[in-house]
């Protein structure tokens, strides 16, 4: 028969001392139970015999009690990764809710803390966690990784420490499930305040959060206008961050008086600038007014044109411009009670030439100076005839008649001033002497003719000849000088 190890025990208690009121147990002695160890070291150290599924150790060092659970490493039970912490009925959360989790990563951190606990990545590294499930709660036992008890079902939520407001739900069926987000307090409503006119504004939101992320929203009410255009923010000190916007394709830094204490805001984080969300009421760059009251502050931003037909009376209002204000036919007036216009850009103020409204009918408008006055008109058009007043009428180009006569044909005006078209005959160019007569036909069969005469080498009228009209198909010619190269000319 082989010795026992140990002492022998005949009972289940023993006296201990003459002096102890009542019997005891040594936890060192018993199998299985409740057993004290000073440190990790000596949990690990009790041997088989004392060992049994199910059994309890506190370890003083640490302050925890863990339990020697069957299978929750291996069969073994001289292996120590069986050993779990042990807290009650509550240890490591619920079927529903589990204890949370320092973070979700893949990589095993090399010098963990005792009670770390982790999520396990998608695709998990390690010389423990390679081994493991992705998805798998972890935590670090003091010696060794440990994987949480609990088991996890359909539905199972966590709250993750690093990661601000979230809580991630378990989606399937272990362990092919997946983890998926859940957010809290994604919007947020901060008042952020400016002591540098809205070069940078400041806020505090609670509760508090980690860092700026993708996901949140604020809704932001400023105590004072952006005065130079670019501003940045600052919330629970986490660092300041310029405020952008969206001008059609692009992201632009503000213009001055994008903000004013207004309207409530709304702000994103897009990783690395705050875009601001501009109320659609705002109309200081989209509505075009000519009389501004003491409710309205516009803002003409850059690049932006505010142009008005007459004049532009401001009455108590403010007008801020960074872009471009015209002003066409008009002034620039202020009403009753004053106003302010700051012109950081350009100010035009232009005339476009206009009928001034006093106008005579069937007058065609005539221009005077920059104004297009129609009373005084010189042109009369009643639908039938066209009347021209003046005493001259001056052309310096070519006048082109539709539909007009036989080429050749020129205007001849009667004793009532009618025109009308003249037909013209012309003789051969030949060598006329010096008081010679020469007859020439013309065949107009009329006693109404005109002539003249042409020195076809300069192009100049001959004025010193004698026409002789002999009847009405010949005409006698006689020049007083010499011509090689004349021209009769012969209208009817």
């Amino acid at each position: 028969m082989s010795q026992n190890t140990g002492t022998l025990i005949s009972a289940a208690i023993r006296p201990n001392d003459s002096n102890d009121l009542i019997s005891s147990a040594w936890a060192t002695e018993i199998k299985g139970g409740l057993h004290y160890a000073a440190d990790i070291a000596g949990r690990n150290s009790i041997i088989i015999q004392r060992r049994e599924w199910g059994m309890m150790c506190y370890v003083r060092d640490v302050d925890l009690t863990y339990q020697l659970k069957y299978n929750y490493n291996s069969t073994t039970l001289t292996d120590n990764l069986n050993w779990t912490i042990f807290s009650g009925s509550g240890s490591g959360g619920s079927g529903e809710w589990l204890d949370s989790v320092k973070s979700i990563q893949n990589a095993e951190p090399s010098s963990p803390n005792l009670g770390d606990r982790y999520i396990l990545g998608t695709s998990p590294t390690g010389g423990v966690w390679g081994g493991l499930n992705a998805g798998d709660v972890v935590e670090w036992a003091g010696i060794s990784w440990a994987v949480a008890p609990n088991p996890i079902t359909d539905g199972t939520s966590v709250r993750v420490d690093n990661e601000d407001n979230a809580i991630y739900r378990y989606q399937g069926i272990y362990p092919s499930g997946t983890w998926e987000k859940d957010k809290e307090n994604q919007i947020r409503y901060i008042d952020a305040s400016t002591t540098n006119a809205g070069a940078s504004y400041s806020s505090t939101s609670n509760p508090s959060f980690d860092g700026y992320d993708r996901e949140s929203i604020f809704i932001v009410k400023f105590d004072g206008v952006n005065a130079f255009g670019t501003a940045s923010l600052d919330v629970n000190g986490l660092g300041y961050v310029e405020i952008k916007r969206a001008k059609g394709n692009s992201l632009s830094t503000l213009d001055a008086y994008d903000i004013t204490t207004n309207y409530h805001y709304l702000l994103t984080y897009d990783g690395t600038y705050f875009l601001l969300d501009k109320p659609s009421n705002d109309v200081s760059s989209f509505n075009v007014q000519y009389y501004i009251p003491s409710t309205d502050f516009i803002i003409v931003p850059q690049n932006t044109q505010y142009w008005v037909y007459g004049d532009l009376e401001i009455d108590g209002g403010t007008i801020e411009n960074y872009g471009h204000v015209v002003i066409t036919n008009g002034n620039l007036n202020y009403g009753t009670y004053g106003g302010t216009f700051s012109n950081y850009n350009s100010l035009t103020l232009n005339t476009f030439a206009e009928i001034d409204g006093l106008g005579q009918s069937n007058y065609i408008p005539r221009w005077k100076a920059s104004y297009m006055l129609s009373s005084t008109s010189s042109l009369y058009d009643d639908g039938e005839s066209v009347t021209l007043a003046g005493t001259t009428f001056s052309i310096n180009s070519n006048i082109v008649i539709p539909n007009g006569a036989t080429s050749g044909a020129v205007l001849t005006s009667d004793s009532n001033g009618v025109a009308n078209w003249s037909n013209t005959r012309y003789t051969a160019t030949q060598s006329f002497l010096a008081g010679v007569t020469q007859s020439f036909t013309h065949n107009l069969n009329t006693p109404a003719i005109i002539f003249n005469f042409w020195d076809e080498d300069t192009g100049e009228l001959i004025q010193n000849q004698t026409f002789l009209k002999q009847d009405n198909n010949t005409l006698l010619v006689c020049s007083f000088v010499s011509y090689p190269n004349g021209r009769v000319v012969i209208m009817s």
